[in-house]
């Protein structure tokens, strides 16, 4: 059986739920019960109802990921001048520990083929400039 179909059954039984009021009712013995009805002794406490609108989300929470996605959208400061030297430095170093790795018979290769000291070397010289 596929996910699909198990999906659908999943969403069909869930679909009733959806959009219906629910009532929280404490009996004399303390236990809490939810139904559909009202309650019988009176007594009733207030669930709140999934928010409407678009996607579900409330106004508030709407309004903040429009404002988090507008600050994402904003240019970053690039790296500071004694950031990128150190950040280099640390490539460096790594790239040479790999071909010492590679050098004793120990190869890790990335996602091209190829060995992950040259995959490095190259972004190491976009970045930094040449070797």
């Amino acid at each position: 059986m596929t996910v699909k179909p198990l999906f659908l059954i999943a969403a069909l039984l869930a679909a009733p739920a959806i959009g219906q009021t629910m009532y929280k009712c404490p009996d004399p013995a303390g236990a809490v019960k939810f139904q559909q009805t009202p309650c019988p002794n009176g007594q009733s406490v207030t669930v709140n109802t999934a928010p409407t609108g678009a996607g579900g989300l409330r106004d508030s929470e709407r309004s903040y990921l429009e404002e988090r996605q507008k600050q994402a959208k904003k240019p970053t400061a690039t790296t500071s001048a004694s950031e990128k030297p150190s950040e280099c430095f640390s490539m460096r170093r790594r790239i040479l520990e790999m071909e010492n790795r590679e050098k004793r018979g120990i190869h890790t290769w990335s996602k091209g083929g190829e060995e992950e000291s040259v995959y490095r070397k190259r972004e190491h010289e976009t970045l930094c400039g040449p070797w």
